[in-house]
């Protein structure tokens, strides 16, 4: 990747002098100072085995699961175990029904290839590569389960399985390379009879340089016949492992007795608890063979999957989360995979696959009939994907899952002559913290989507990362300012970086006191560019204010203006992105490493090019290790001006890993850091705002800005829901994207959305013309003007205050699709809103909706 290039022109003496001590001091700048990463790994094991005792199996007065035994009872759960296929099924006392690990017909679906029936069995599905990048899977079934390579143990409320994956056979290597003749004779060929030791003392000849030194023949033995033949003699005559441990060591055979054959040792607990089954696999007991490194790990992938019988959907946390219906027949689109929390920006691929919205909770679910489950990945979600697929493709069951990736990926280029080799790259060291997923149950009313918000909700409430909010009757109204904005210019063709003003903070008062006189108090700014040379601030380590905006006492003006009618100021700033390599930031020490060890150094994606556009500023990602340093140093003198609130652009919404090889930070490792920053930064500003915040920030939020309000509408999805906002909704205060820069500027539907999502409304300003955004890397917010957008915004906004000024305190119970465009929000409280999309007006039990209209009304629950 190409480095910025500087050209610094030295006009006068004292210019040299001083560019000479600064160049001193960034050489002799070894970086912002680092943590210990290894802190922050999670791991309920820390490497030690869990405790097992000899498995023992409960009396069961229920009626049980026909070919498994009870092994633990909890809240009316009921954990069951298989001893031959180390399945486990969960029957729900409640409802009666049972979820099984792995489907129960699969032996009969005529759909599924062989090699889909072992997956089908598996519990564990391990991808992995070789030295050269080859990549192979185990499913845990064929390549551990069927030869009996396993152990089970019982633990707390559950047990433990431990599998050996892989064949364990030493093959040819389970015969000695060299032995002497006598102990030939001694130990093999005297325990045999005539034919079978004259076959044997044939593989073996005479060395050249000691004719009492035999040595293998393997131009025979390796074939299959003849190798079964041989380990047939010598395991009739009792040749041990320490029989040939003391050959090798004799003969000066290096490596005897070590199978090179990939081959890994995976346990898997199960537990109930607090109604509620548990799956833990702790990554820190992990072993694994030679050359071979684990790449994925696919965690009960059919757990509770549907047949082709099956009614209902599949939930994914695409977005705002999106619903994929039970056998929809799309065989021919691709499957949904999407990281949780995102794709890793730690990335140096030019390209980019595919334009989506990101994964910002680590849930799923299946609904089948009036029966759910719904899952929650509780450790390792980081390094988490979430997978769905339908019946009717490989096999017949619909199903979703987790897959937990335990390593960086990344492809290096190798050129040898005319050719261009890619080698896919695993980073050397994995994660090895623990992965847990908990499943609950539901049935009836609570089997849906709405059923799994509210149980979800619930969690995070008795967790204490949902809190409610203060008694409010009046909605906030989000408004977005552009301050100070940088921009390339030049002189005399030598080109340099300027800021321009496209509101100054006398501006951006004026939009505050417009918006009370017209009746809209509650004004939240989040004001971007007003340190550090604009938007695309320098390393926020120095709080330094652009003083084309204005200056300090005007800064506080209009944060006391906003508080005086409830409002606040929130100055925004970004952690993770390092868009200057200033005197305070050094790449080569601060920067995060791809797998391929190069600086991540990146460039804004053009979605029309749909790659990285290198045209454009690039900008750096800080490696996590240095983001305590980083945010305490901002927060000090942050302090000093004394505002009360604060934006985050990116902690929260971003995470990122290192592959440094001094410090390899998985994701998980670095959301574990993000969230001990979030909790720092909470404490001296409770007023906090985030920008797009992932689950694991809700906690430190007050007030969350561009939350999702739909999905990525991949075509195997089939619904979008606001599953996101139904589950904060009470908790904290939140808005969507801009309405006046998003795709659909019809402000009636973004209405109609706010009302749906139960979201303020939005709008991003500048006090400028946009016109002046010409030509900078802000192009994008072209229709910004506030003039031109404040007098709909105010009649936008009362109306959705109307609505939703007095429900900010209640939870949303319900969410209907009625029909295509028409959907229905119930609220705890009672009060319901009917929201019709459609230019026709719509007729739902009793009630009208006109076209592109709403109706509020109480419901019976």
């Amino acid at each position: 990747m190409n480095k910025r290039q500087r050209l610094y022109t030295v006009l006068a003496g004292g210019t040299a002098v001083i560019m000479i001590a600064a160049g001193l001091l960034y050489i002799n700048n070894r970086g912002i100072p680092a943590v210990e990463a290894a802190a922050y790994l999670e791991t309920t094991t820390q490497a030690m085995p869990v405790t097992e005792d000899p498995l023992q199996f409960l009396n069961d007065s229920s009626q049980g699961v026909p070919g498994m035994q009870l092994v633990a009872e909890d809240q009316g759960l009921a954990l069951y175990y298989n001893e031959e296929t180390t399945e486990i099924a969960v029957r729900d006392g409640k409802s009666g029904e049972i979820w099984y690990s792995n489907p129960k017909e699969r032996a009969e679906d005529s759909l599924a290839s062989a090699y889909e029936k072992e997956v089908l069995s598996s519990q564990l599905n391990v991808s992995f590569r070789d030295s050269m990048g080859t990549l192979e899977n185990f499913p845990n079934f064929s390549s551990s389960i069927s030869n009996k390579q396993f152990t089970v143990g019982q633990i707390d409320q559950g047990i433990r399985v431990n599998y050996t994956l892989g064949d364990t056979s030493l093959g040819i290597d389970a015969l000695p390379k060299l032995i002497s003749k006598q102990r030939l004779e001694e130990k093999v060929l005297s325990k045999l009879d005539a034919t079978v030791a004259r076959y044997t003392s044939a593989r073996y000849y005479p060395t050249k340089n000691n004719p009492d030194i035999l040595e293998r023949l393997d131009g025979q033995i390796s074939k299959q016949l003849v190798l079964n033949k041989m380990l047939g003699a010598f395991e009739t005559a009792g040749y041990t492992a320490d029989d040939l441990a003391f050959d090798n060591q004799e003969n000066g055979v290096e490596g005897g007795g070590v199978s090179d054959k990939p081959g890994f040792v995976i346990s898997v607990e199960y537990r109930l608890e607090q109604g509620a089954l548990v799956v833990t696999v702790p990554l820190s007991q992990i072993e694994e063979s030679g050359q071979y490194r684990i790449r994925n790990i696919d965690l009960l992938a059919y757990f509770g999957a549907a047949d082709t019988k099956g009614g209902g959907y599949m939930l994914v946390p695409d977005g705002s989360g999106s619903l994929i219906h039970l056998n929809n027949a799309k065989t021919q689109e691709e499957q949904y995979v999407q990281r949780v929390y995102g794709a890793d920006p730690n990335d140096n691929s030019l390209s980019r696959p595919q334009v989506s919205e990101s994964a910002y909770m680590p849930v799923f679910g299946l609904k089948n009939g009036e029966n759910a489950w719904f899952a929650v990945i509780e450790k390792g979600d980081g390094i988490a994907s979430i997978s769905a697929d339908i019946g009717g493709r490989q096999n017949s069951y619909n199903h979703v899952h987790a897959t937990f990736s335990l390593r960086g990926e990344d492809e290096l280029e190798m050129y040898t002559s005319q050719k261009m080799q890619e080698i896919q790259l695993l980073s050397e060291e994995p994660y090895r913290g623990d992965i847990q997923v908990r499943y609950h149950f539901l049935h009836g009313e609570d089997a849906s989507y709405s059923g799994m918000a509210r149980l979800y909700q619930q969690q995070l409430i008795e967790q204490d990362v949902l809190k409610p909010l203060a008694e409010q009757t009046e909605l906030p109204f989000y408004v977005d300012v552009l301050g100070a904005v940088d921009k390339k210019a030049s002189f005399l063709s030598v080109p340099y970086r300027t800021t321009l003003a496209m509101t100054t903070y006398e501006q951006a008062t004026e939009m505050a006191a417009k918006l009370q006189q017209d009746g809209v108090n509650r004004v939240q700014m989040r004001y971007q560019g007003w340190f550090g040379g604009g938007i695309s601030h320098h390393t926020p380590t120095r709080v330094k204010l652009d003083s084309e905006v204005g200056s300090r006492s005007e800064l506080q003006a209009l944060s006391t203006k906003l508080e005086q009618s409830g409002g606040a100021l929130f100055p925004d700033v970004a952690f993770q992105h390092i868009y200057h390599d200033d005197m305070r930031f050094a790449p080569s020490s601060d920067a995060a490493r791809f797998v391929t060890k190069e600086t991540a150094e990146l460039y804004p994606y053009n979605p029309a090019l749909n790659r990285m556009d290198q045209s454009r500023d690039s900008y750096y990602l800080l490696s996590a290790a240095k983001l305590p340093y980083v945010v305490s140093e901002f927060a000090d003198k942050f302090n000093k001006l004394d505002l009360g609130g604060l934006s985050l652009r990116d902690l929260g919404q971003v995470l990122t890993s290192d592959y440094r090889d001094s410090r390899v930070i998985h994701r998980e490792t670095a959301k574990n850091i993000v969230k001990e920053q979030l909790g720092k930064l909470e404490q001296s500003y409770p007023n906090l705002m985030i920008s797009a915040a992932n689950s694991y920030a809700w906690g430190s939020a007050q007030h969350v800005v561009n939350v999702p309000a739909g999905s990525s509408r991949f075509n195997i999805t089939d619904e979008e829901v606001p599953f996101y906002a139904m589950v904060i909704h009470g908790y904290m205060n939140y808005a969507a994207s801009p309405m006046n820069t998003s795709g659909d500027q019809d402000l009636r539907k973004q209405l109609l959305r706010s009302l749906e999502l139960g979201a303020a409304p939005y709008f991003q300003w500048t006090y400028e013309p946009s016109s002046g955004l010409k030509l900078t890397n802000y192009d994008s917010a072209y229709a910004t003007e506030y003039a031109y957008w404040v007098d709909d915004a105010v009649a936008l906004y009362k109306q959705a205050n109307e609505v939703l000024g007095n429900l900010a305190n209640e939870q949303i119970f319900k969410h209907e699709r009625i029909q295509d465009g028409v959907v229905r929000i119930t609220y705890t409280g009672g009060t319901s809103i009917l929201v019709n999309y459609n230019a026709d007006a719509v007729t739902v039990d009793g009630t009208t909706v006109g076209g592109t209209d709403y109706v509020v009304g109480g419901v019976n629950r």
